[in-house]
């Protein structure tokens, strides 16, 4: 089954029961949608194939009533090795095991891919140094941290401006500002910037 991917049940059996007939029922004389009966020959002499789905007895098949990658298993018992099921197994009996109660993979689509965004990048605390004493501006220890400043929640003012500060390293180079974010209407923007540290 997995191999030729059929579109419909109807199909299927077709396909892979030889010698079988699929009829479409008819009330009053007019063909119900996607209702069928199975027919093995000769079909004048022998009632429709005893439908199951799952171990339920069914009147008709309803070819709609589950995809094809839905089966587990298809089980055909041809006519003389039906006797138990009694009189309602004279025609021989198809049983349809499903695997509902599992996870089914959806039927692949060529034109279509399933793409799951990341979201945004929440907020979290990165550590700065603080020279809040004298003690502390005057420390021996080098400062040589690569990145030296992130700050991921900046919020800009209304009049389109925004101020932070920062200190940087010990090192005495050229620094890569990258600015980053996203507009009140959705447009991302990006900005690089250079400082030089003499």
């Amino acid at each position: 089954m997995e191999q030729f991917k059929f579109n419909d049940v109807v199909s299927l059996i077709q396909a892979l029961v030889p010698g079988i007939t699929v009829v479409p029922v008819l009330e009053e004389g007019i063909i119900i949608p996607g209702k069928f009966r199975f027919y093995f020959p000769p079909r004048r002499i022998n009632p429709p194939a005893l439908i199951f789905i799952d171990g339920v007895a069914q009147q008709d098949f309803d070819n709609f009533s589950f995809p094809v990658n839905e089966l587990e298993s298809v089980d055909v018992i041809k006519l003389g090795n039906a006797a138990i099921f009694g009189s309602r197994g004279a025609g021989g009996a198809i049983s349809f095991t499903t695997r509902r109660w599992e996870n089914i993979p959806e039927k692949e689509r060529y034109n279509q891919v399933v793409y799951s965004p990341l979201g945004y990048q929440k907020p979290v605390a990165f550590y700065s140094p603080k020279y809040e004493t004298l003690e502390a501006k005057r420390s021996t220890i080098p400062d040589y941290r690569t990145t030296i400043f992130w700050k991921p929640d900046v919020v800009i003012s209304e009049d389109g401006e925004v101020s932070f500060q920062f200190y940087t390293s010990d090192f005495r180079t050229t620094y890569s500002v990258v600015i980053e974010g996203i507009t009140d209407d959705g447009r991302m923007v990006r900005q690089v910037e250079k400082i030089r540290v003499e």
